[in-house]
């Protein structure tokens, strides 16, 4: 097996290991703490996985670079910064990291609140929710070789890099004021959002923009050699 099919292959794999760890998580804060909205989003994000992998697929059979494209950038924002960094990473880790350095409780509210905040008193709800920020990364990781073993040099890439870098840099402001009224909470999960969805558009760019293979062609070793997955 190539290196392509397998990186894909092995990205699949720990998507469904993120997805089961937050399904878990909130699963168990919901009944732990007898609030059923922490089950709202598990649908949701079990569609996305769905369809991000429904567009990788999709990709191994057609060699879409659309759906490539398509499928990297909702990995990297649903799942790498969502219930990666935002979930396991702010909501959880940081949390805990802050409660034993000795914050108290009413500061980690003021700083953590919102509708699914909880003291951290749970020991299996405060490491599967931490969880979820371990297994975002080697989701990054194959996405990331998944992506490098797609891409083609393109001339245009550093242009459309920096157009990207700019919308980043504007989304960044425009969060920031649009989430004002939620508090640090609320600005650091755009934050968070905008930049993964930055990175994940700068990866893709050099997908996106291929020049000189056809569709269901790769490019490997300086060549261009048709992919099959």
């Amino acid at each position: 097996m190539s290196e392509h099919p397998r990186a894909r292959r092995d990205l699949g794999r720990w998507l469904i290991a993120l997805y089961v760890a937050f399904v878990v998580e909130h699963a168990y804060g919901a009944a732990r703490y007898g609030t059923p909205v922490r089950l709202v989003g598990l649908l949701p994000l079990g569609l996305l996985l769905v369809l991000a992998l429904a567009l990788l697929a999709r990709h191994a059979r057609t060699g879409s670079r659309l759906a490539l494209s398509a499928g990297a950038v909702m990995v990297a924002v649903a799942f790498v910064g969502l219930a990666g960094l935002v979930e396991g990473g702010f909501n959880h880790a940081l949390k805990l990291a802050f409660h034993a350095g000795g914050m108290s409780d009413d500061r980690l509210r003021n700083v953590f609140g919102g509708l699914n905040f909880a003291v951290p008193d749970d020991v299996v709800f405060e490491g599967v929710g931490a969880a979820t920020l371990g297994l975002a990364g080697p989701v990054a990781w194959q996405l990331a070789r998944l992506l490098r073993s797609a891409r083609l040099p393109d001339s245009n890439a550093p242009v459309r890099r920096a157009g990207v870098t700019v919308l980043v840099a504007a989304g960044v402001l425009l969060g920031a004021y649009l989430t004002e009224p939620l508090g640090h909470a609320g600005r650091i999960t755009v934050a968070i959002l905008v930049a993964a969805l930055g990175v994940a558009l700068m990866a893709v760019s050099g997908v996106v923009g291929q020049t000189g293979c056809a569709s269901r062609i790769f490019h490997q070793n300086g060549m261009c050699i048709p992919f099959r997955g």
